[in-house]
């Protein structure tokens, strides 16, 4: 009789054992696989938590210490209400960012947006502007902030979905004297796409933008997320709507004078924030860059407090699932001894007929796999009706071990579009993990389950199959 019969008839036979053993393999396979595909659901929340936030950091001028910035006086300025006279100063860095510059950091593997702007405070002629809540100084009534860029497309307020292009095209590198503005302040002055918008290039002498006209044309209109709600405080020309982003030549332009050829500060997204140092360190080897006159300020404290309660969760699923093996192999062993020292007669008897030991055995591990490829398979089952709900506790109890601030950034925020702050979207995080039990996780659990069981039987078999013949009919005797 072969040993898969003879597996097969006292499995059927010891309905009491088969029917315990079941229930401890049920459990255990419950256990075990809840906690993988919790552990598979965290790591993808991750996953999308990175995507979703990316990582961010800022190239900059470094003002202090940089030997290319200069700090030259303007003539003494008077004001008429205190009668008093003041000199000012301007200070600008020699060396600043190109658009060649802007283009080689974006082809470093795992950019995926690289933005700069220069901020000019112009007023456009004629255009009738969205009156801010905060009243302004009567220099600046009229004025609006024009935005130069490289490429609007690359804009962290287009790329975060705060602001939307609804009509036209996006500025790019190759263009001059262009223009994109609201759709709200196009309505606002009956303008549309091919019109054009005039200013006039700073005066240095006059101190004033009354020197050379120029003029842009408007390809195209954006719509913002939100603007500000009632009671928010804004000025004119910080509102959302008076916005203008226009090409870096005409920025340029608008200045006056050639001290803004480029960029003094970039804003760099990342994929992962996982590969934050490396992107920083391929960056700063990029050829072209003068690092004397930059310096870099990484912001990874977003990513870091989101991601900290999903760690702590892959921290105690692991530590679960090891002391749920370790655990799972021990009990088994020791019923599986319990049951092999009560099997000494059948021992004798196989053993008296010449059936060798490693067949013993063999038929010890088929039964136990006969009843684990079942209660396996149930587990399926048992584990997708609990694995969310359990993984979505462990979850809670992890975020509760972080600090109360932490917890805020799961929370999606809110749009502040007065300043500058961005629209951030509802992290992964906030609606709990989404736990499924994938067919890639019965497949490690027969794997480990395998395992646990070859161990179990191995080490239940070792106290009797080291008996020789005459030793085991003693006992039986």
């Amino acid at each position: 009789m072969s040993i898969f019969k003879r597996a097969f008839l006292y499995v059927t036979r010891k309905r009491g054992k088969t029917i315990l053993l079941f229930a401890i393999l049920l459990i255990m396979a419950t256990l075990v696989l809840t906690g993988l595909s919790i552990w598979k659901a965290s790591e993808a929340t991750q996953l999308d938590l990175r995507q979703s936030l990316g990582g961010k950091f800022d190239v900059f001028v470094d003002w202090n210490n940089s030997p290319y910035v200069v700090k030259e006086t303007v003539k003494e300025e008077y004001d008429e209400e205190t009668g008093k006279a003041s000199n000012g100063f301007i200070m600008y860095s020699t060396v600043q960012f190109t658009p060649e510059n802007i283009a080689a950091i974006k082809g470093v593997p795992g950019v995926k947006y690289c933005s700069a702007r220069q901020d000019n405070l112009l007023p456009f002629d004629g255009l009738s502007l969205f009156p801010g809540t905060i009243s302004t100084d009567a220099k600046y009534q009229g004025y609006t902030k024009a935005l130069g860029v490289c490429n609007t497309e690359d804009d962290e307020l287009f790329t975060t979905g705060t602001l939307t292009l609804a009509e036209g095209r996006h500025i790019t590198t190759d263009d001059t004297h262009v223009a994109i503005i609201s759709q709200d302040l196009a309505e606002r002055n009956e303008l549309k796409i091919g019109d054009y918008l005039t200013a006039h290039s700073y005066s240095v002498e006059d101190q004033g933008f009354t020197g050379l006209e120029i003029r842009i044309q408007i390809i195209g209109l954006f719509t913002p997320h939100a603007v500000e709600q009632f009671g928010e405080t804004v000025t004119t020309y910080d509102k959302i709507q008076n916005r203008v982003f226009v090409d870096l030549q005409s920025s340029k332009e608008f200045d006056g004078e050639e001290i803004n050829y480029g960029f003094s500060a970039l804003h760099v997204t990342i994929d992962d924030p996982q590969d934050m140092a490396r992107v920083v360190a391929e960056v700063k080897a990029l050829p072209g860059i003068d690092w004397k006159a930059f310096t870099v300020e990484m912001d990874n404290e977003t990513y870091e407090n989101a991601a900290a309660p999903l760690a702590t969760l892959n921290e105690l699923v692991v530590t679960l699932l090891v002391v749920i093996i370790v655990v799972s192999a021990i009990i088994l062993a020791l019923i599986l001894t319990l049951w092999t020292k009560t099997r000494i007669h059948e021992i004798g008897v196989f053993l008296s007929v010449g059936i060798r030991k490693s067949a013993i055995i063999g038929q010890y591990l088929i039964e136990v796999l006969l009843i684990a490829v079942l209660a396996f398979g149930l587990s399926y089952f048992t584990s997708n009706a609990i694995a969310g709900q359990i993984g979505n506790h462990l979850l809670e109890q992890s975020m509760q071990t972080e600090p109360e601030d932490d917890n805020d950034v799961v929370a999606a925020a809110a749009v502040d579009v007065g300043a500058d702050n961005l629209l951030q979207k509802p992290l992964p995080t906030e609606n709990g993990i989404q736990v499924s039990v994938g067919l890639d996780n019965l497949a490690q659990l027969y794997l480990i389950g395998l395992a646990i069981v070859i161990v179990a039987v191995s080490t239940s078999s070792i106290t009797v199959m080291r008996l020789k013949p005459r030793e085991i009919l003693s006992k039986m005797s």
